[in-house]
């Protein structure tokens, strides 16, 4: 095993063991409850990186989450996850699911059974998916349905209070991760339409209750409650990411700049 691998399932705290269902389990659990999915380092590639280089490496990866806590966007997240997975002997392989700015996933194959899995949808997929069977998931607030359209295309629909937020159209077949490349520099184009270039976002899950971001607004989702609270004061709200999701303040602040130069006030 390399070290790059060993540092991550130490990030990850789970042991090495050989493929398996119930270890891809524990490791998509971990992950969601370790690195949060945010755009804070999503402001600070696109402004630090050459162009249309937005991706960090393996290596960067890592050592921005120890060192500034980001996580990233799905491309991200999924990615990396993606090599950890192949790096422990895996069969995973990249799938694209279309709709807004289109997103990438992963399909690992278990003993010929391939699962729909996910660790940058902000979205409790705790576990990989069989999605042939159609699951439905209540959770954290939330319904997950997904629903067969064709043989290779599966709906997924994430709804709360039986109303759709996010729908997307999983494309059920492996794609090159170069191919990619288009969709990367399409979720970072820098224009008004794009809501995840003019936001705060940021979601992390804590004994399997979803903290989400959306600006001001800190909502805490469980199974059982969901509460809402809005910042009014900068300072604390700096304090409040800074103890549920590990971002620094410094980052924070950037990504607080980078939206006041596109006219998007957080705080007055």
């Amino acid at each position: 095993m390399n070290q790059w691998t060993k540092k991550y399932l130490s990030i990850l705290n789970v042991e090495a063991a050989a493929p398996s269902y119930e270890f891809l389990q524990r490791l998509v659990e971990a992950h969601l409850h370790r690195l949060p999915f945010e755009v804070c380092s999503k402001y600070y590639y696109f402004s630090t990186k050459k162009k249309n280089e937005f991706i960090p490496s393996k290596e960067e990866f890592l050592d921005n989450f120890l060192e500034r806590g980001f996580g990233g966007n799905c491309y991200i997240l999924n990615i990396h996850f993606g090599e950890l997975l192949q790096s422990l002997g895996f069969d995973a392989k990249y799938v694209r699911a279309r709709g807004g700015n289109n997103h990438l996933a992963l399909m690992v194959t278990i003993g010929g059974k391939s699962y729909y899995t996910d660790v940058g949808y902000m979205a409790p997929l705790f576990e990989p998916l069989f999605i042939e069977k159609e699951p439905y998931l209540i959770r954290c607030g939330e319904e997950i349905i997904i629903k067969k359209e064709n043989e290779f295309e599966y709906l997924i629909d994430r709804r709360t209070g039986g109303q759709s937020f996010v729908v997307k159209t999983i494309e059920w077949e492996p794609v090159q991760l170069e191919n990619f490349k288009e969709d990367i520099i399409h979720s970072h184009r820098d224009e008004e339409e794009n809501p995840f270039m003019r936001r705060i976002v940021a979601t992390i899950f804590k004994e399997r209750v979803s903290y989400a971001v959306m600006n001001s607004k800190l909502i805490i989702k469980s199974d059982q409650h969901i509460q809402v609270q809005d910042f009014v004061d900068k300072g604390e709200w700096l304090n409040m990411m800074q103890s549920t999701f590990n971002l620094q303040k410094q980052d924070l602040e950037f990504a607080l700049n980078f939206l006041k130069e596109r006219n998007v006030l957080i705080f007055n």
